[in-house]
């Protein structure tokens, strides 16, 4: 689902999905370093607390997690304008929203002034639903449904990571 939601963003999207598949590799290495101990990130985490050897589950998994995050506001926003009968097409607006409520409080001036840029490259809302439908007109409610539905999964997921994080006091609010 993301390499396909960010293939619909175009070059909009690129930081964003750049910065996911470097913390997704982050975590792979990881476990690479050992596959046995390392099945979970609960696993890495612990290892990385009481060894201090590495960072990578720690810092690619934080990230990971406040990417995903942004994902989640943007499609959450995108629905309600959607259902709420909107005729707005640009979807900077939404997508300065969900990085405002989720990524702006972690970054500095240069990583907001390029985020600033990348988003006035955001597609059309009807652009973006026509990719999302694999080309096909007029699947715009069911690509909304179908974002719902995965939301609806995505949603307790993402709220069991932010707590682990919470829980081992590594969700700081240092900014990059």
């Amino acid at each position: 689902m993301f390499n396909f939601l960010s293939a619909a963003f175009g070059k909009a999207f690129s930081p964003v999905k750049s910065d996911i598949n470097g913390n997704i590799e982050k975590l792979q290495k990881k476990f690479e370093m050992d596959k046995e101990l390392f099945v979970t990130l609960n696993a890495m985490l612990d290892d990385e607390l009481a060894n201090k050897k590495t960072d990578l589950a720690k810092i690619g998994g934080l990230w990971l997690m406040r990417g995903l995050r942004f994902l989640q506001k943007f499609m959450q926003l995108l629905i309600e304008e959607y259902r709420e009968g909107s005729k707005e097409e640009n979807m900077k607006q939404i997508i300065t929203a969900a990085y405002e409520t989720t990524l702006k409080k972690y970054h500095g001036f240069i990583v907001k002034k390029v985020f600033s840029g990348v988003s006035s490259l955001a597609p059309y809302r009807k652009d973006y639903l026509l990719k999302m439908a694999f080309g096909k007109e007029g699947l715009e409610e069911q690509v909304i449904n179908d974002m719902a539905v995965y939301l609806e999964t995505m949603d307790p997921l993402l709220d069991a990571l932010g707590q682990l994080f919470k829980d081992k006091g590594l969700d700081t609010d240092d900014k990059v």
